[in-house]
Order: structure tokens, then C-alpha cells, then sequence
């Protein structure tokens, strides 16, 4: 009884004392005395970089389950079968990474709801992350079975009360943050994926024999998830750091905006498979492709005259990812221009290399690779030192070297060249992914906790 009343009566003067160190724990992180420089990017509370832990973490079994995959692919391996791998690294890839540090990310930077709503938000990235690691393990031992669907229909149907939640606490969009629009895009386009597998699920229930249908169905998921919702998500970030310079003109990112949206439903047509390309189909592609072009026009010249103001001052290891990013997404949107030709769209789109290399251009590449930099930005992995820049630099270089090599792949495929030993020399690659990947949680984790973290993980618990 004396302990219960001593806390109830220390209790307030408990919280107090946790705001305060809050506040100076924000104070100090922002203050950079290295780069004296402050990040447009917002400060993360000490129990939200938790969270960016646990992605962390996640890239790491990401990066192994590829090395395994890779490994099987040269070397005997009877154990598991290949195709339960793959399913595994897919699913985990879309939710245990790139999902699950984009929505941490969005909570973090555009709502500001983690402080009023921490419970909730710990208990929701606490169930996602249980969902996503489960799934490793059903989907490697049982592919496609019972466990795996109930599973990948829990993530589903997590993903829509994240949209709901962000829906509700998302700020309007004005002139001051047009970045909105792009979060609430991305997770329109998340929604929207998700038809894929419910139509894929009717599909194989009904036994259709056709085979375009149940790709197609899979594709729709992929196209909206790859366009849709992580490039509307990525670049919601970006803008939302051009929009700081006080050259940033707003018509011409509305432009951009609108354009990109409007061209991201019929660019789908891009990635469908065809028994006969309908030539009114490519007419749409054509002209989407044409617009999407324009829209890179827009996005070309808010770099230009907003870049200098929001990435100078910035270190050079976040300049360096961003660029890298920026390239990447700039091919991603010329690409579609070379499977206009219904022929050479049909022999792209059915040459597995091509297809797993476009697919790494824009997760990779563009996706991870920025969000990267975002990170080193937060000074979630620190910028200021050898351990954490040695883990994003082999990364970063691993992704490089990834995609040329799954180009030369692709362009052998195309020409009926086999070439054993690019597969080799991906397994060797993915290799230095893995030894990133490990460097980069060791670099986030040895960065020392502020002293509130403590204190509020004992007020939680309570």
C-alpha cells in the first residue's frame, strides 16, 4: 500500500519530468554542431526509434532470405523448396521493410500522432511486426497454404486500419504542405492494390484455366504497390523537403502532382500480359507514357530550382543517396517507353531477369536508397561516423552493382545468351547487401538512447 500511494503520488511529478526531458532530448538532436545545419526532417521521439530499429532489423532477414534464394540458385540446397523462399522474400520485402518503415516514417513526419496516440501506434508496429515474421516461416515451409493466406489477409486488412488512422489524423493540404497530397495518394493506390488479391483468390477458387487472368490479377497488386504506393510515398517525403526552399513554386508541383496521378491507373496496361495487344491499348500507353514524360519535365524543374536551398547543407553521404535515388526514379518513368512496341513489350515482360530488374530499379534503387538517406538524415543511423557510413556506402554500392548485373541479365535473356556466371556473381553481390545491412542495425542500435526512453517505458507499463 505504501508504494502504490508513493507512486500515485510522484506520479505527476513523473510525467513532468518526462515532458521536460523530451524537450531537451529534441533540442539536442536537433542541434547539429557538426554540420550546423537543421533537419527539415521532424526529430523522432526516443521510443519511435525503436521502430526504425526494428526496419532496420528487418532489412537484415530481407538481405539474408535474398542471399539464401541466391544461394539455392547456385549451389544444392535441398531443404526448402525455391518458390517457398521466394514467396517468403516477397511478402516480407513489401511488408516487413519497405511498408512497415514507410508507414513508421509517415506517422513520424506528417501526422505528429505519436505522442497522443503512442499505445495505440507501439501496439499496431508491434502486431504488424509479429505478422510480417510470421510469415517468413509459413510461406517458407507451405508456400501458398492456409497459414500463409490467413497471414497475408491479416496484413491486408492491417494495412486498411493504417489508412484509416492516417486518413483521420492527416492535416489538409495547403500551401504550405502540398506534400499531403502525395501521402494521401500513396495510400489510395495501397488500397487499391490490395483488389489483386482478392480478384486472384476468385480467380483460383473458380478454377479458371487462363493464365493471363491470375498474372494479371498479380500484377495489378504489384503495379499499384510499386507505383502507386511506394512512389507516392517516397516522393511525399521528397517534396516535402523541396517545399521548405522559398523558391519552391507550387503550380508547378500541382502540375507534377496531377499528372502523375492521373497516368497511374492507365500506366497498369504497361505491365499487363496480352494474348493480343488491342492496338486501342496501346494508343492509352502511348499517350500515358507521353504524359508521364511531361510530368518528369515538372519534377526535373522543381530539383532545379529548389534543390541548392533543400540539399546543400545537408551531409554528403544523404546527398549522395538522394541523387542516386532521384536517377533511378527518373529511369523508372523513361523505361515504359521502350515496351510500346506491342512485340518487344510482350518479349520484355516474359523474360523473368527483365522483369526482377525493373522490379529492383524501383525498390532498391529508388525506394530504399532514398529512404536511407531519410534516415541518416533523422540521424537514425548517425551520418557523423566511420560505422554507419561504411554500412550505408557497401549498400548502397551492393544495390549498384545489383541492378547492372540483373541488366546484363535481362539483355542476355533477350538475346537467348545464357551467362552462368552472372548468377554467381549476384549470389557473391547479395553477399555485400547482407554485410550493409548488419553494419547499418549495428550503426542505429550502438547510437545511445536519450535518457527519457527509460522513463516512459516504465510509464507505459504502468
Amino acid at each position: 500500500m505504501k508504494i502504490a500511494e508513493t507512486i500515485d503520488t510522484n506520479l505527476p511529478m513523473l510525467h513532468h519530468e518526462v515532458r521536460r526531458m523530451d524537450n531537451i532530448a529534441e533540442k539536442l538532436i536537433v542541434s547539429d554542431s557538426n554540420h550546423k545545419r537543421l533537419s527539415s526532417y521532424v526529430v523522432s521521439l526516443p521510443l519511435m526509434k525503436k521502430w526504425y530499429q526494428v526496419a532496420l532489423f528487418n532489412l537484415v532477414v530481407l538481405a539474408l532470405l535474398g542471399l539464401l534464394m541466391r544461394y539455392k540458385m547456385n549451389f544444392p540446397f535441398p531443404v526448402l523448396e525455391q518458390k517457398n523462399i521466394l514467396h517468403a522474400h516477397s511478402h516480407f520485402a513489401f511488408n516487413g521493410w519497405i511498408g512497415f518503415l514507410l508507414q513508421v516514417l509517415i506517422v513520424d513526419e506528417f501526422t505528429h500522432d505519436y505522442k497522443k496516440s503512442t499505445r495505440f501506434w507501439n501496439r499496431f508496429f508491434l502486431v504488424s511486426t509479429v505478422v510480417n515474421h510470421a510469415m517468413i516461416f509459413s510461406f517458407a515451409w507451405e508456400g501458398y497454404g492456409a497459414i500463409s493466406i490467413a497471414l497475408s489477409t491479416a496484413g491486408l486488412w492491417l494495412s486498411y486500419v493504417f489508412a484509416y488512422k492516417i486518413f483521420k489524423t492527416l492535416p489538409a493540404a495547403s500551401s504550405k504542405n502540398e506534400s499531403i497530397k502525395f501521402v494521401k495518394a500513396a495510400l489510395f493506390f495501397m488500397l487499391l492494390s490490395s483488389l489483386g488479391p482478392y480478384a486472384l483468390a476468385i480467380i483460383m477458387a473458380l478454377h479458371v484455366s487462363n493464365v493471363y487472368w491470375s498474372q494479371n490479377a498479380l500484377l495489378f497488386f504489384l503495379h499499384f504497390q510499386y507505383s502507386g504506393w511506394f512512389t507516392f510515398a517516397t516522393l511525399a517525403f521528397l517534396i516535402k523537403k523541396l517545399e521548405q526552399s522559398p523558391a519552391f513554386n507550387f503550380r508547378t508541383e500541382r502540375a507534377f502532382f496531377l499528372l502523375l496521378a492521373v497516368t497511374c491507373v492507365p500506366s497498369y496496361f504497361y505491365t499487363m500480359l496480352w494474348q493480343h495487344r488491342p492496338e486501342t491499348v496501346t494508343v492509352v500507353m502511348a499517350i500515358t507514357a507521353i504524359l508521364q514524360a511531361i510530368s518528369l519535365y515538372f519534377f526535373v524543374l522543381l530539383l532545379y530550382k529548389n534543390g541548392r536551398n533543400a540539399f546543400t547543407k545537408l551531409p554528403a553521404i544523404c546527398r549522395w543517396l538522394y541523387t542516386l535515388a532521384v536517377a533511378a526514379y527518373i529511369l523508372k518513368v523513361i523505361l515504359p517507353f521502350f515496351i510500346l512496341h506491342p512485340h518487344v513489350g510482350q518479349l520484355a515482360l516474359g523474360l523473368r531477369p527483365i522483369i526482377i530488374g525493373y522490379l529492383h530499379l524501383v525498390f532498391l534503387s529508388f525506394v530504399s536508397m532514398y529512404l536511407l538517406g531519410i534516415l541518416a538524415d533523422k540521424n537514425i543511423v548517425p551520418h557523423d561516423n566511420r560505422i554507419s557510413l561504411t554500412g550505408l556506402v557497401t549498400f548502397a554500392v551492393g544495390i549498384t552493382i545489383n541492378e547492372i548485373l540483373l541488366a546484363a541479365q535481362g539483355l542476355a535473356a533477350m538475346y537467348v545468351l545464357y551467362l552462368p556466371a552472372v548468377s554467381k556473381l549476384l549470389f557473391y553481390n547479395t553477399l555485400i547487401l547482407v554485410m550493409g545491412a548488419i553494419v547499418l542495425f549495428a550503426a542505429a542500435c550502438k547510437k545511445q538512447a536519450c535518457p527519457s526512453f527509460y522513463i516512459k517505458s516504465l510509464k507505459l507499463n504502468i
